[in-house]
């Protein structure tokens, strides 16, 4: 399941899309994708034209303005055309309400860039699984970013 964040239109304005694009065009598109995190993001990126993700990096962060400007700088560096966020949607909604407070602040700045949430749920421990040969002090973060690209993306099929 992926929905698009809602953008607020100027005035006059044709409404945003919603929903996931169609596959040809979410392969068409560089996508970032994030695990998010209070401590730690996890990046990952689908180069245009590609059609499998790759980890980036973990970013340690110290607060949410540090957060804010370490994603749009990734947005920026990367040339993104679509942002994808992990949404945890079990029972609590906490963490999903705080996840959606901090994109709307993200995309403030990011005029013409597209935000996507899926369903993040699993995706800690499947990417831990896979990171079992990586240093056990290692973060597996941008595998969890990776696997919610992998998951938009089959969303689009």
């Amino acid at each position: 399941m992926s929905v698009e964040e809602p953008a607020r239109p100027p005035s006059g304005a044709a409404g945003a899309p919603t929903g996931p694009p169609t596959h040809a065009r979410a392969v068409a598109m560089t996508l970032l994708g994030l695990d998010w995190g209070a401590r730690r993001i996890g990046l990952a990126i689908k180069p245009a034209g590609q059609d499998w993700p790759l980890p980036q990096a973990t970013l340690t962060i110290a607060g949410e303005a540090q957060a804010l400007e370490a994603v749009r700088e990734a947005i920026s560096r990367s040339g993104a055309g679509g942002v994808v966020v992990g949404l945890p949607l079990g029972p609590d909604p906490q963490q999903a309400r705080e996840i959606k407070r901090f994109c709307r602040k993200a995309r403030a700045r990011t005029a013409g860039v597209r935000w996507f949430f899926v369903d993040e749920r699993l995706t800690t421990q499947a990417a831990d699984a896979l990171g079992l040969e990586r240093s056990a002090r290692r973060p597996t973060d941008d595998l969890a970013a990776a696997l919610i690209l992998e998951t938009f993306l089959q969303s689009c099929r």
